[in-house]
C-alpha cells in the first residue's frame, strides 16, 4: 500500500503542479471513524489492512466508497468471531 510520500513522488513525476486532476484519498482515520460509527473498535494496523485490501481488490468501475470500507469492516468482524 502506498504511503503519502510515494504518492506525491509519483504524481510529481507524471503531472505538472498546475495540472488539474481528480483523485480520492482514503486514510486510516476514515476506516477507524467508520468503524466507530458502526460500534466497532479497531486498531491502526487493522485499518491499514483494510486499506490494503481496498486498494488491491476494489472494482475499478465502482471505485472505493463507504460501502467498500463497510465490506472490509464486515470481513474483519467475521474473522474475529
Amino acid at each position: 500500500m502506498p504511503i503519502v510520500a510515494e504518492v506525491i513522488r509519483k504524481l510529481s513525476e507524471r503531472y505538472q503542479p498546475n495540472e488539474h486532476i481528480a483523485t480520492a484519498i482514503w486514510c486510516e482515520e476514515d476506516v477507524i471513524g467508520r468503524a466507530e460509527e458502526r460500534g466497532m473498535s479497531i486498531t491502526k494496523e487493522q485499518a491499514q489492512s483494510i486499506l490494503e485490501q481496498m486498494d488491491a481488490n476494489h472494482d475499478a468501475e465502482l471505485g472505493i466508497t463507504w460501502d467498500t470500507i463497510d465490506a472490509g469492516l464486515d470481513e474483519l468482524a467475521s474473522n474475529i468471531k
